[in-house]
C-alpha cells in the first residue's frame, strides 16, 4: 500500500522524521507489538520487555509476540496490549492538563478500552472516568477490561454521544 503523498509532505519538516525508514517500515511485513504495563498491579511477565516507548512511561515494545489468549497475567489485567502511538495520549495528558486536580473525563468512543485504562492510570484517586460506547457488544468488551484493569473511579455507559452535552461544563 502507497502511503498518500500529502501525509508525507506534512511530516518533512517535522524533527527527527525519516522518511526512508517511515516508509521502508510501513512497507514490510514486520509487526511491532506493544503493551502498558497496569502500575495498580505489579508483577513478573512471563516474556521480555525489549524498550520502553518513549512517551508512556508504563509502556513497552516487545522482541516477540506471545500468545496472549494463553497467559493469565493477560486475563488478570496486568498489562494491555496496545499500539506504542495510541499511547501518546499519555504525554499529551502529562502536558495540557493539570491531573492532580480532580477531575472528571469522559471517553466518548472508549471500547475496547486502552484509551479508558490509560487515562485512568494518570488520575488522580478523586478522579473520574466515564468510558462510553454507542455499540452495546462493545461497551460488553469494555466492561470486561475496565473490571480486569482493577480500578473503581470508572463509570462504563451505553449512551448516544449527543446525551452528554446535557452536561454543559462537567467534563
Amino acid at each position: 500500500m502507497k502511503l498518500p503523498e500529502q501525509l508525507l509532505n506534512s511530516l518533512k519538516n517535522t524533527a527527527g522524521f525519516d522518511e526512508k525508514k517511515f516508509v521502508d517500515l510501513h512497507n514490510s511485513e514486520e509487526k511491532i507489538t506493544s503493551v502498558r504495563l497496569n502500575p495498580f498491579k505489579k508483577t513478573k511477565l512471563d516474556f521480555t520487555l525489549d524498550k520502553e516507548v518513549s512517551w508512556c512511561e508504563d509502556g513497552f515494545y516487545l522482541n516477540e509476540r506471545p500468545s496472549f489468549t494463553f497467559d493469565p497475567l493477560f486475563h488478570a489485567g496486568c498489562y494491555y496490549v496496545q499500539e506504542a502511538g495510541s499511547m501518546f495520549l499519555a504525554h499529551a495528558l502529562k502536558h495540557s492538563v493539570d491531573l492532580t486536580q480532580e477531575l472528571a473525563v469522559l471517553d466518548l468512543c472508549a471500547a475496547p478500552g486502552g484509551k479508558s485504562t490509560l487515562v485512568n492510570c494518570l488520575l488522580n484517586e478523586n478522579s473520574f472516568l466515564i468510558s462510553n460506547e454507542v455499540i452495546k457488544p462493545r461497551a460488553e468488551v469494555l466492561v470486561h477490561n475496565l473490571n480486569k484493569w482493577g480500578t473503581c473511579n470508572t463509570a462504563v455507559s451505553n449512551c448516544d454521544p449527543q446525551i452528554f452535552s446535557k452536561l454543559d461544563s462537567v467534563f
